[in-house]
């Protein structure tokens, strides 16, 4: 089946064709905010605030007060948003639906992947970040390196045996979150 990638579009299958409309999505089928506000950045990642998250760009005032209007007056209110979302800042649940690019996050972590001698298995380690990353957009949970596939060629102290290395990494990673603080 091919699947509208815009409003509008028709979707062809085995049943035929059927055509929707932006009305008829916010009243029938995305009925909760949290999914109407994931189907509308996923929709709309050439906004500039949204592609500046997607590039690991800070967020100005204005971008907030974009994103603001987009989450809290376009999609629903920010009474809906507190209500399913909580307090979690904007630029971080945006950045949990549409995740960085590959290119951008490899560029946060170059100094490591290109500079700094790493051995096999530090490399292996910061790609993992690099990946999470890519798809999660952010990494507040430090815990997840404690699991699989992090842990797959050891744990944190045997892979990275020179703490300032590692505090490093984790300076990297502390910025890209503070990019989504919005």
């Amino acid at each position: 089946m091919k699947v509208a990638s815009r409003l509008g579009e028709e979707v062809v299958g085995a049943f035929g064709s059927v055509e929707w409309k932006e009305s008829e999505l916010e009243n029938d089928d995305l009925k909760n905010y949290k999914a109407k506000a994931e189907f509308y950045v996923r929709q709309h990642q050439d906004n500039a605030a949204i592609a500046k998250l997607r590039s690991n760009v800070p967020l100005t005032a204005d971008d907030v007060k974009e994103l603001e209007t987009i989450l809290w007056s376009e999609v629903g209110t920010k009474q809906d948003y507190e209500a399913e979302i909580g307090q979690k800042p904007l630029g971080e649940f945006v950045w949990e639906i549409v995740g960085m690019d590959m290119n951008a996050a490899k560029e946060a972590f170059a100094q490591y992947l290109n500079d700094v001698n790493l051995d096999s298995r530090q490399i292996y380690f910061v790609n993992q970040i690099v990946e999470y990353i890519v798809h999660n957009g952010v990494m507040k949970d430090l815990s997840v390196l404690q699991e699989p596939p992090f842990t797959d060629q050891g744990s944190i102290v045997e892979i990275f045996t020179d703490l300032s290395l590692w505090a490093g990494i984790k300076g990297v990673i502390d910025r890209i979150n503070a990019n989504a603080a919005a």
